[in-house]
């Protein structure tokens, strides 16, 4: 939504008995008791002396010379954000709004007007996919600074499917302190370090259940241990194998499996979310990486891996969902009515 850039509005009703006049000199007319209704502080405004910002003209000449007997009410905000205010106020609605930041003018004018049926009514496009997908940690300000908890929870999370920003969106300066968003920086740590101790139990997330009962597992032929495993666990017994260092959590499996679980914690640190290790371009290059069929005396990693590799990126993805399902951000209300993220459990 934006501005048609003319000094003619829908708000032409000749039942009016205000005008409201933006910033950029665009006349609005409406209705006190609208107006009234929505807010305390304009329905003080009418007959009782305003500050600057609530400047009230009377008597002044309409555009063709003549008396226009009704008052106007000076505000600073431009006509993009009062069209928005008023069209929310009036029967029409809004359907849309495309411009984060045009929501957050709107979103300052209400509170700063006492508006809280505006708050109520326009916060919910916050939680538009595309604001939410190009620009979560400017959602995630705003949320914080007008203490909508709902939106502060979503938008936290979708902050972890993008690179953490070298520099902090325009609306830091909503924020009451800079330790809000050091907290969201802790829960995406703590978030991203849950990829980890799942890479290095592979087994469990291959098997789907706790580590001691897999022998029995196999014994039944419930299950196929992946060309991977450890030689006495079925794995392929060519493969150039990693041994545990300080560098290598892994122990001893493939090198080329390895360099795999590295990349998927890489890829990790970008797009904190289960989907990630499934990505195509991750297993297209560990795929390109395998030894060749018959190469190094026999070895049939080629032949097994690439499937087993597909089935076992979907189980890591299921379980790295349920770890960060348990990572959360948990909004209070502290007693000075402002949001704060406590301490993540």
């Amino acid at each position: 939504m934006s501005s048609t850039g003319d000094n003619v509005d829908v708000f032409t009703k000749p039942e009016a008995d205000v005008i409201v006049r933006s910033s950029d000199e665009i006349e609005f007319r409406v209705h006190k008791s609208v107006l009234s209704t929505a807010s305390c502080i304009f329905a003080d405004t009418f007959g009782v002396p305003q500050p600057e910002s609530f400047k009230v003209i009377d008597d002044e000449l309409d555009d063709a010379g003549g008396k226009d007997d009704l008052p106007i009410v000076a505000l600073t905000e431009d006509a993009e954000t009062l069209r928005v205010i008023l069209r929310t106020l009036y029967a029409d609605g809004i359907s849309t709004i495309e411009d984060l930041g045009l929501l957050a003018r709107v979103l300052a004018a209400a509170e700063k007007y006492e508006m809280a049926g505006i708050i109520s009514t326009l916060a919910p496009f916050l939680h538009t996919p595309r604001f939410l997908e190009s620009e979560p940690f400017r959602v995630f300000a705003i949320a914080y600074h007008f203490t909508l908890p709902e939106t502060i929870l979503i938008a936290a999370k979708a902050t972890l499917l993008h690179p953490f920003p070298s520099s902090l969106p325009p609306e830091l300066e909503y924020l009451p302190t800079p330790d809000v968003y050091h907290k969201l920086l802790l829960y995406r740590t703590r978030c991203e370090a849950t990829l980890e101790p799942t890479l290095v139990d592979w087994m469990s997330v291959w098997i789907g259940f706790d580590e001691s009962r897999f022998r029995h597992s196999i014994r039944a032929g419930a299950m196929d241990m992946p060309a991977w495993s450890t030689v006495d666990r079925g794995g392929c017994s060519f493969c150039v194998r990693g041994t545990y260092t300080t560098l290598n959590k892994y122990g001893v499996l493939p090198l080329w499996f390895i360099d795999h679980l590295e990349r998927t914690r890489d890829m990790f640190k970008d797009r904190i979310e289960g989907p990630t290790v499934k990505s195509l371009k991750l297993l297209e290059k560990t795929i390109s990486i395998l030894p060749s069929i018959g190469s190094n005396g026999g070895c049939d990693c080629a032949e097994e891996a690439p499937l087993q590799l597909m089935q076992f990126s979907e189980r890591l993805s299921d379980k790295l969902d349920e770890k960060l399902a348990e990572v959360s951000v948990q909004p209070t209300i502290t007693h000075f009515g402002v949001i704060s993220l406590a301490d993540i459990v």
